[in-house]
């Protein structure tokens, strides 16, 4: 599949004979398909087809779905729903045509965002780094396990970003990353850092927020680590 906005190309459409035709001129069959083709379980995403004469115009066609994986479901309407994680295909057909197999990503869905350990994390005089300020993205169907591959962001909003020198920074010297849930679905390699040479606040407030592949964040998004510096 080398294009995104269908199953099969124009060029094996247009100026082609003796093709076969069903009903309303209907030579071949054209799925509109997203950029991206991840779908969360219980997650929706709408799919068009279209069916198309032997010039290659968009002609009326009574367009049926099927989806042979257990991962994903489809209704009349062209609408797959996530079932369970895997790869799921959908197929397009009009009477003894059908499209080729439209393969989606069914991952796990993100249920809750939360802290892992106790959200106040002392740092002591000598220490140069907090000890990790850990999280983890867990889902709750079937099962409860940990989600992996899932964006967590971690931002210092406290002490504010002024413009001057940082006063704590995470790794890498920047106030605000996103980090990649492990196999577990834990993040577990982010510090708060003091920089050298600078004075330390008292305390520093670490925020965590992930989302959803549609945008809405996770539950347990807002939630902060207290860092006291001592």
């Amino acid at each position: 599949m080398r294009r995104s906005a269908g199953l099969l190309a124009l060029s094996l459409i247009v100026g082609c004979s003796g093709l076969d035709e069903v009903a309303n001129g209907v030579v071949a069959l054209q799925i509109q398909l997203p950029a991206v083709r991840t779908v969360e379980v219980g997650e929706s995403l709408q799919l068009t087809a279209t069916g198309l004469d032997k010039d290659g115009q968009p002609v009326n066609a009574e367009i049926t779905w099927l989806a042979p994986d257990p991962t994903l479901i489809v209704d009349p309407t062209g609408l797959i729903t996530g079932v369970s994680p895997g790869t799921g295909r959908v197929q397009a057909v009009e009477g003894s045509l059908s499209s080729e197999l439209a393969s989606f990503t069914i991952v796990p869905r993100p249920d809750s965002l939360a802290i892992v350990g106790d959200s106040v994390v002392i740092v002591a005089p000598t220490a140069t780094a907090s000890a990790p300020l850990t999280t983890q993205v867990q889902t709750f169907s079937p099962v409860v396990t940990g989600v992996g591959s899932w964006p967590v962001i971690y931002s210092i909003i406290s002490p504010p970003d002024l413009g001057g020198p940082h006063t704590v920074e995470l790794p890498g010297g920047v106030l605000t990353d996103t980090l990649t849930t492990g196999t577990d679905g834990a993040v577990s390699t982010v510090t708060l850092n003091r920089v050298a040479g600078i004075a330390q606040p008292d305390t520093a407030i670490v925020e965590i927020r992930s989302s959803h592949r549609a945008g809405q964040p996770v539950s347990g998004s807002g939630q902060r680590f207290i860092v006291i510096f001592q």
